[in-house]
This record gives C-alpha cells, sequence and structure tokens, in this order.
C-alpha cells in the first residue's frame, strides 16, 4: 500500500483501524499524491492528522481541493494554515468547497 510513503507505522496502524481496507485500496495514489504535495506547498505542518482523520480529502481532484484552499485563505487570512491546525474541522469546510467546485463543473 502506497501509504507507508507518508505514514509512519503507528498512524498506518491508525488508519486501517478508521478506514476499511477495500476503501483505502481503491484511493488513488497519483491523485493523492498531487493533494499531499499541495497541501505541503501551502505548509501544513499537520498533514498525517489530515490523512487519519480526513482521508476523504485525498480522492477529491486536486484542482477543486486547490480552489477550496484559495476560498478559506480569502476568508480566513494568510494564517489560515494555523487556524485549521487549531480548528480541524475547518477541513470538512475545504472538502465542502471543493465538492460545490465539483457540482458546478458537473452541471
Amino acid at each position: 500500500m502506497f501509504l507507508d510513503k507518508y505514514l509512519n507505522s503507528t498512524y498506518l496502524d491508525l488508519i486501517y483501524d478508521n478506514y476499511n481496507k477495500d476503501y483505502i485500496s481503491l484511493l488513488d495514489e497519483d491523485n493523492f499524491n498531487k493533494v499531499y504535495l499541495l497541501l505541503k506547498s501551502y505548509n501544513f505542518y499537520f498533514i498525517e492528522d489530515i490523512i487519519l482523520n480526513y482521508l476523504e480529502l485525498f480522492e477529491i481532484e486536486e484542482k477543486y481541493v486547490q480552489l477550496a484552499l484559495n476560498d478559506i485563505k480569502s476568508s480566513l487570512g494568510n494564517n489560515f494554515v494555523e487556524q485549521i491546525g487549531k480548528n480541524m474541522t475547518l477541513i470538512d469546510k475545504i472538502i465542502e468547497l471543493a465538492s460545490n467546485y465539483i457540482e458546478k463543473d458537473n452541471i
């Protein structure tokens, strides 16, 4: 499984406890990597925690995550990463915004 490139063994064990193995096996490694690198480019210092708790974010095409991050940044300001780190439920908002962009493209 490609997740071992991104997570230590403790986090991997937790991922397999939190998510169905079939679900994990369906993840697109290329897209996962793109979203991972996007978060890294914004200096998210808690990417492992995002993977652990919001793995579905990595299912979303990187371009939609980018658009959602732009929206969050414009509403929260330049320290948006720190604010998200203090309130991880904002990841749900990123997922929601990205999903809205997907819906708009599919209309």
